[in-house]
């Protein structure tokens, strides 16, 4: 799996993980030539765990800043290439290939891995119907992010931020390249709700006191971003607009405003929000928001514009093909929309949205077998139309055995 590639150094963060960390390194190890524990003050038999996987395991004092510890970890990185992993996450094994393929990569010096938050709670933005279990669990589904795992090593590039730890921002300011990539990390962290409460109030204490401590951009915009995670939208956007005010220009907080007022539907506004995010840096997520901002008020050559920058920026994410196949569908341009619909569904097969978009189009074009397929299939991985899709498929099922053109072709009730 490794030839001709180059090599890859493991750097993980641990504290208490005894019940995540082999899961964990099981997944990876495979494609490690050496694993980096960092562990921040573990009782019970975390560090006993990662020696067995030969790992290199240091101390470190906890400091109250993930990032500091993760900064720790690259310090003892020794190979080409640095893979982040925390130990509640799985590499899943078909991306292990990918991964040192990526390694081979003369052009970019970081890559976005898509990271599934894996979930039971349906309601969740941005939920794929995709159940599974793992470890003897069950999780109806889960909700996705981009975020930069591999990147280069000895290039100086850091991890910022007390909480939301990225090292993104540094890649960008050494002007290195960040690319999207077809890999993905289950991430199960996130699945419980007590614990997910009782970690976000130990996260929230630690940005007020980086506030306290130290009032800069910076600090607002951390506190800010978990203040919009708990639902405090009113203090989420006074402290990142106390970051924009500090760091005029901050593209990062002004993109989550844009966040906060598209989920209010104050569409005008997050447009604005997320045009100013954008001159500040280039961002699919902005460019995508800012479509499907554009197609909510009608202006469809806009939200196809942007739509198709947040594409070529990052070409994997299911979800902008699907907004492309929607503003394509709205525009007329039906042949078009299915051929973007596909794309999605073949990124993402269990894509409740993909298919419901892909039925539209099929039923506008009077392909009613098609359409009847495309909506029963959205219906079965929990579209949340679902009473209307059934009454839809139940109307198409009349046309379909009224109009002879149909024959026998199509089974009713198949």
């Amino acid at each position: 799996m490794k030839e001709n590639t180059e090599s890859i150094s493991l750097c993980m963060i641990t504290k208490n993980e005894e019940d995540n960390l082999e899961y964990c390194l099981n997944s990876a190890k495979d494609i490690a030539d050496e694993i980096i524990v960092v562990d921040t003050g573990s009782t019970d038999k975390t560090k006993a765990i990662a020696k067995k996987f030969d790992a290199r395991v240091f101390d470190f004092k906890w400091v109250d800043d993930f990032s500091a510890a993760r900064n720790e970890s690259l310090r003892h990185a020794t190979k080409d290439w640095i893979l982040v992993l925390d130990a509640d996450e799985r590499l899943d094994k078909g991306s292990l290939k990918m991964v040192t393929e990526l390694t081979s990569d003369k052009n970019n010096d970081a890559f976005l891995f898509l990271q599934k938050n894996c979930t039971n709670d349906a309601s969740i933005a941005g939920f794929v119907n995709e159940g599974h279990k793992n470890d003897g669990k069950s999780y109806a589904g889960w909700y996705g992010s981009f975020i930069a795992r591999l990147f280069r090593n000895k290039k100086g590039f850091e991890f910022e931020g007390t909480v939301h730890e990225l090292v993104e921002p540094s890649i960008e300011r050494k002007n290195g390249r960040i690319s999207a990539a077809n890999v993905v990390l289950s991430h199960y962290g996130n699945a419980e709700p007590e614990a997910v409460k009782k970690k976000r109030r130990f996260y929230l204490g630690l940005c007020m006191e980086k506030v306290r401590r130290n009032p800069d951009a910076s600090s607002y915009y951390e506190l800010g971003v978990l203040q919009k995670e708990n639902g405090d939208l009113e203090d989420a956007v006074k402290s990142l607009k106390k970051a924009v005010e500090l760091s005029h220009g901050h593209g990062l907080a002004l993109y989550e405003l844009g966040v906060i007022s598209e989920r209010q539907k104050n569409y005008d506004d997050a447009i604005n929000y997320y045009t100013e995010s954008l001159r500040a840096r280039n961002s699919s997520e902005a460019y995508h928001s800012l479509g499907v901002c554009y197609m909510k008020k009608g202006m469809h050559k806009e939200a196809y514009r942007n739509l198709v920058k947040a594409m070529m920026l990052n070409p994997n994410k299911h979800a902008i093909y699907n907004s492309l196949g929607a503003v394509l569908e709205k525009s007329g341009n039906l042949e078009d929309a299915a051929k973007m619909l596909e794309i999605s569904i073949r990124l993402s097969p269990k894509n409740a949205v993909g298919h419901y978009n892909l039925a539209v189009v099929f039923d506008r074009k009077k392909d009613y077998e098609n359409a009847i397929k495309n909506y029963e299939k959205a219906a079965e991985l929990g579209h949340n139309k679902g009473e209307e899709i059934k009454k839809r498929v139940k109307h198409l099922r009349i046309l379909i055995m009224n109009n002879p053109k149909y024959g026998y072709g199509f089974k009713v009730g198949g």
